[in-house]
């Protein structure tokens, strides 16, 4: 008995037709890389906002404790941005300052820092970031923390430097602790290896009130203002970008 050829034929793609396969594959993977990496940009967003929301719970047992005194204010000086330090040189010891203030209570170091800036690995304000490696011993005499939530400038520090105090109550509707730094690619005040990158691509930063609330205010008003950049603002300027900061919605 005879068999049909054309019974056991099997179909196969052309050419033509494997061609337009790839291609709608390739168009659906364009459309779905961008709708991605804006989803992985709103939860780095959201990551850094509960770390500030839980940074203000540190701080108000903070004040708490110390009669209403936040934690000691450290920066100024020529770069009046510097305020990211968890710690200071004091021979033959390291102090805790700034945010270092709430390690006893708050020891995880992932707090402490933005996770949009752990993507590029220049960042000297991120966790383990060049010349920032974790290290919060207060005995350590070389080790330098610096954190990716900055204090505010102040009045007070203008044309001052070193460490300094401010109480909670004078700050009512005003921002204490910010991803936002004030400049962008700078190199300088002891990085050598890394850089001072703007978080969230430079598209906005998180505020976190003097009440606790944590927002988030547009990169554009800020560039508006005054471009971010690698030029250094002078501590008027960056007392102005905060006063800009507290009016933002």
């Amino acid at each position: 008995m005879s068999h049909s050829p054309t019974g056991s034929r099997r179909s196969a793609f052309t050419l033509i037709e494997l061609l337009v396969v790839v291609s709608l594959i390739v168009l659906l993977i364009a459309m779905l890389l961008p709708a991605l990496g804006r989803a992985r940009d709103v939860s780095q967003r959201t990551h850094c906002a509960s770390n500030l929301r839980q940074i203000g719970d540190g701080v108000t047992g903070y004040v708490v404790d110390n009669n209403k005194w936040l934690p000691t204010h450290h920066g100024g000086g020529g770069n009046p941005f510097v305020t990211y330090w968890m710690n200071r040189h004091s021979a033959p010891t390291l102090t805790r300052v700034n945010l270092g203030l709430l390690l006893d209570g708050m020891p995880s170091p992932q707090i402490y820092y933005d996770v949009s800036l752990g993507r590029d690995e220049r960042s000297a304000l991120s966790y383990n970031g060049p010349d920032n490696p974790w290290n919060d011993s207060y005995g350590d005499s070389i080790n330098r923390l610096r954190s990716s939530y900055p204090a505010r400038s102040r009045q007070a520090e203008i044309g001052q430097s070193g460490t300094s105090h401010w109480r909670l109550n004078r700050y009512d509707g005003k921002v204490l602790y910010s991803c936002f730094v004030g400049v962008d690619e700078w190199n300088g005040g002891g990085i050598i290896a890394g850089r001072i990158i703007a978080p969230h691509k430079r598209e906005g930063v998180n505020r976190l009130f003097a009440d606790g609330a944590v927002r988030w205010a547009d990169g554009e008003s800020i560039d508006n203002f005054r471009p971010v950049d690698s030029i250094t603002p002078s501590a008027v300027e960056q007392l102005a970008y905060y006063e800009l900061l507290d009016e933002l919605p």
